[in-house]
């Protein structure tokens, strides 16, 4: 017996600036060193970013301990991004990790994956 399913293909998703824009929140923040891992999410971290249409975005990252010397993170996430084919890059003032990573955009999700230097691994996912 053969089974015959007319079920419809998925379109598959074509990021777009009009899909992509909106507002997000962090989903997932995770260190990985030599000296082990850190969820930041878990240690109070947010980011949250809104994407406007025209290319320009707002928003804000707080990472507790983040900064240099220990203390907080407390930045302005003002600037720009980017949609080229399905990647996004945000361009901003504050100097943050958030700049130097090129994401994958996906339905209703920002995903980044970098690593610095020769150690230091940094993943990211936002959702609207």
């Amino acid at each position: 017996m053969v089974a015959v399913c007319s079920c419809a293909v998925a379109d598959p998703f074509i990021p777009s600036p009009e899909n992509m824009a909106g507002a997000y929140s962090l989903r997932e923040l995770v260190a990985a060193d030599t000296q082990g891992i850190s969820d930041w999410l878990a240690a109070g971290a947010t980011l949250n970013l809104t994407l406007a249409l025209d290319g320009t975005m707002s928003g804000h990252l707080f990472l507790p301990g983040g900064a240099p010397g220990g203390g907080d993170l407390d930045a302005d996430m003002a600037g720009t991004w980017l949609l080229t084919g399905n990647v996004i890059q945000f361009g901003q003032a504050a100097q943050t990790f958030v700049r130097d990573i090129d994401y994958s955009a996906g339905p209703d999700r920002i995903v980044g994956d970098k690593t610095f230097g020769d150690s230091l691994r940094i993943i990211i996912a936002l959702r609207k």
